[in-house]
C-alpha cells in the first residue's frame, strides 16, 4: 500500500506537468525522447501518451508491459521524468533567457579580451552589455560588469573612477534590496501558510512590518519578478482576510510600476500575463466589473501572443474571472454555458477545482439544484486533498453551497450530517469570522423551522446581513447571504444576489 500511495504521487506530479504541455510542446518533447532514444524498444513515448491521456496509474504498467511490473514502471518513470527536467532546461535556456545569456557572452568576452591587451572591443562589450543587463534588471550581471570595469579601470584614464564606483554601489544597493524582497517573501509565503493564528490579526499590517524590517521601499528599481512576488503576496493576504479593498490602492500601486517597465514586458510574458489576472482578480473582487474586463482584455491578448505560448497554461485562470464577472453582470447562464463548453472541448485536462466551485455557484444562484448537486459531487478528492491544494477557504465556501443545495432538495439528514460536521471542524475559524458565524447561525435557524422567515422579529434580526454598501465584503461570503434575503422576500436567488451587488 505504501508503494502505491508513492506511485499515486509522482504519477501526479509528472503528470501536471505533461498535461501542461501545449500540443507543439509535445510534439516537441515527443521528438526530444525519439531523438535521445538509443534502443528501438524504449517505452518512454509510450509511458508519456498514457500520461497525456490521463491512465489510471494502478494499469500503467501492465499495459505497458503485458503483466504487472512495478519495479520496471518505476525505472521508467524516473528516466521519463529526468528527461522531461533536461528537455524543459533547454527550451528555457533556447527561449526565456537568451538576452541575459548574451549579456554574460559580451562579459565573458571582455575579460578576454582585455587578458589579451584588446582593451577598446573590451570597453565596447562592457558598455553594451551594461545598456542590455539596466535594461532587464539583471543586477546580478551588473555585479559581474562593474567588477569587471573597476579591475581593469587603470588602462582607461577617460573614464571617472568616482562616477563607475558610485555606480556600482548604487547596484550594490538594488541587489540587496532585490535579495531583502525575496527573503521578506520567504517569511511572508511560510506565515500565510503555516501561521493558524495569522487569521485573528491583520494580514495587511503584518505584510507591512515584514517589509518594513527588510528596509524594504518599493521603487521603479525593482525587477519585474520582484514586483511580481509583491503583488502575489498582497493578493494572497487579501484572499486571506477579505479585504480586498483595502489592498487595491497597493496593487495598483504595484502595477503602475509593471507598467513602466516596457522594454522588460514582452521578455517576462509569463510573469506579466500572472500580473494581469490578479489586476483583473482584485478588481471583480471590489466589484468594479468594467476595469476587470479591461484586464481580462490584456490578459487574453498576452496569452495569444507568440502563437498562444502561454493560452493553455492560464487557459483555466482566464475562464475562472471571466466568468465570475460574465455572471455577476447579469449574464448567468452564459457564465455557466462557457465553463461547461470549456470542460466539454478539454476533456484530456483536469478542470481547476476553483472552475468547478464556480459553475457550482453558478448554477446554484439558477436555482437548479439537482444539477449543482450533480456537479458537487464531480469534486472526487477528500477533504484534505482540497485542503492542501486549495486552502480552507475554498473548501468552507464549497461546504456551505452544498449545505444550501441539501436544503433545496430536503436531503434533511444530509443537512444534519453536514451542519454537525462542519461546526466541529471549523469551530476556531467560525468564532473568529463573525459573518461566518452570523451566517451558520441563520441557516440553522431556517433549517429548524422554515416559518421563522414570516416572523418580523427574525426579519428585523437578520436584516444587518444584507448590507450592499461594504465593498469589503467578499463576493461569494455575499452571494450566501443573498440565499437567505431570497428566503425572506421570496424572490429568485439569482435576481436578490444581482440587487445585492
Amino acid at each position: 500500500m505504501i508503494k502505491i500511495n508513492f506511485y499515486l504521487r509522482y504519477k501526479m506530479d509528472i503528470s501536471n506537468i505533461i498535461l501542461s504541455f501545449s500540443t507543439e510542446e509535445s510534439s516537441a518533447f515527443k521528438s526530444y525522447l525519439r531523438a535521445k532514444n538509443k534502443r528501438l524498444d524504449s517505452k518512454n513515448i509510450d509511458l508519456y501518451t498514457l500520461l497525456r491521456k490521463e491512465t489510471p496509474i494502478t494499469t500503467i504498467d501492465t499495459i505497458l508491459y503485458g503483466k504487472p511490473n512495478r519495479n520496471a514502471y518505476h525505472a521508467l518513470s524516473k528516466r521519463l521524468q529526468d528527461s522531461l527536467i533536461d528537455f524543459i532546461a533547454t527550451q528555457s535556456f533556447e527561449t526565456e533567457t537568451s538576452e541575459d545569456m548574451q549579456v554574460y557572452k559580451w562579459i565573458l568576452a571582455a575579460r578576454i579580451f582585455y587578458e589579451q591587451n584588446q582593451y577598446k572591443p573590451a570597453k565596447k562589450l562592457l558598455s553594451r552589455a551594461i545598456k542590455k543587463a539596466q535594461e532587464l534588471d539583471l543586477y546580478t550581471a551588473l555585479i559581474e560588469i562593474y567588477h569587471t570595469q573597476l579591475q581593469y579601470n587603470y588602462l582607461d584614464p577617460k573614464t571617472s573612477l568616482q562616477n563607475l564606483t558610485e555606480d556600482a554601489q548604487e547596484n550594490m544597493r538594488r541587489f540587496i534590496q532585490q535579495e531583502n524582497l525575496n527573503m521578506a517573501y520567504a517569511h511572508i509565503k511560510s506565515r500565510l501558510s503555516f501561521d493558524e493564528e495569522l487569521l485573528k490579526t491583520d494580514i495587511q499590517t503584518m505584510i507591512e512590518k515584514t517589509l518594513a524590517a527588510f528596509n524594504i521601499e518599493v521603487d521603479r528599481h525593482f525587477t519585474f519578478k520582484s514586483l511580481h512576488q509583491l503583488l502575489e503576496i498582497i493578493n494572497r493576504a487579501a484572499h486571506l482576510d477579505h479585504n480586498f479593498t483595502g489592498a487595491l490602492p497597493f496593487i495598483t500601486k504595484t502595477y503602475q510600476l509593471v507598467k513602466a517597465k516596457n522594454t522588460v514586458l514582452t521578455k517576462h510574458r509569463f510573469y506579466h500575463i500572472q500580473i494581469l489576472y490578479v489586476m483583473a482578480n482584485a478588481h471583480f473582487r471590489v466589484r468594479d466589473f468594467s476595469k476587470a474586463q479591461e484586464y481580462l482584455a490584456q490578459m487574453s491578448e498576452e496569452m495569444a501572443a507568440e502563437k498562444g505560448k502561454f493560452k493553455a497554461r492560464f487557459s483555466q485562470n482566464y475562464l475562472l474571472i471571466h466568468s465570475f464577472v460574465l455572471n455577476y453582470i447579469g449574464k448567468g447562464q452564459q457564465a455557466i454555458s462557457e465553463i461547461e463548453q470549456y470542460i466539454r472541448t478539454h476533456k484530456k485536462t483536469v478542470t481547476d477545482p476553483d472552475v468547478v466551485l464556480a459553475l457550482i455557484v453558478f448554477i446554484t444562484q439558477q436555482e437548479d439544484y439537482k444539477k449543482a448537486l450533480t456537479t458537487v459531487n464531480t469534486l472526487r478528492h477528500t477533504d484534505t486533498w482540497y485542503e492542501e491544494r486549495m486552502g480552507i477557504d475554498w473548501l468552507i465556501k464549497k461546504e456551505l453551497l452544498t449545505l444550501i443545495i441539501y436544503k433545496e432538495l430536503e436531503y434533511i439528514d444530509l443537512v444534519h450530517a453536514t451542519l454537525r460536521r462542519f461546526r466541529r471542524k471549523y469551530v476556531g475559524i467560525i468564532k473568529t469570522e463573525p459573518r461566518l458565524e452570523a451566517f451558520i447561525k441563520v441557516f440553522t435557524q431556517i433549517f429548524n423551522n422554515l416559518n421563522i422567515v414570516e416572523e418580523e422579529r427574525f426579519r428585523e434580526s437578520v436584516k444587518n446581513l444584507f448590507s450592499s454598501s461594504d465593498q469589503q465584503e467578499d463576493i461569494l461570503m455575499l452571494s450566501f447571504f443573498a440565499w437567505i434575503k431570497a428566503k425572506l422576500d421570496k424572490k429568485p436567488l439569482y435576481e436578490t444576489t444581482l440587487a445585492l451587488l
